[in-house]
């Protein structure tokens, strides 16, 4: 593993902290105020990463290349979750998505690397 570090820890939270969102099911309950898959689209996909696009963020608030291929991945189960969301999707509709399983998991895998490299970093 090469850890190229990071320059913006910020935004590295962020991603951190929406995809931990992403991978816990607990966390994901219509219900909760807190809960909007909107904003947490938004921070993977234009705030603190470009999950279509990770590898310029490498250095950046990716540490190494498996997060840049894992952050991919995830933007492919995002970009299908997308395709078959309403134009104004509720936190229920991305939550009944046949796609969201497939995001969760995604996120899941993601998440052990984010937190695993956080901590091999320190």
């Amino acid at each position: 593993m090469t850890d190229r570090g990071i320059t913006l820890p910020a935004l590295r939270h962020q991603l951190v902290a929406a995809v931990l969102t992403l991978a816990a099911p607990a966390l994901q309950d219509p219900a909760r105020d807190d809960f909007d898959p909107a904003a947490l689209l938004s921070t993977l996909l234009t705030e603190a990463c470009d999950a279509t696009d990770p590898l310029p963020w490498l250095g950046h608030t990716l540490r190494t290349d498996e997060e840049a291929a894992l952050t991919a991945d995830l933007g492919t189960a995002l970009h299908t979750l997308r395709t078959g969301l309403p134009a104004d999707p509720t936190p229920a509709d991305h939550l009944t998505s046949p796609a969201w399983p497939t995001v969760t998991t995604t996120a899941a895998h993601l998440a052990r690397a984010l937190v695993t490299n956080d901590h091999l970093a320190r």
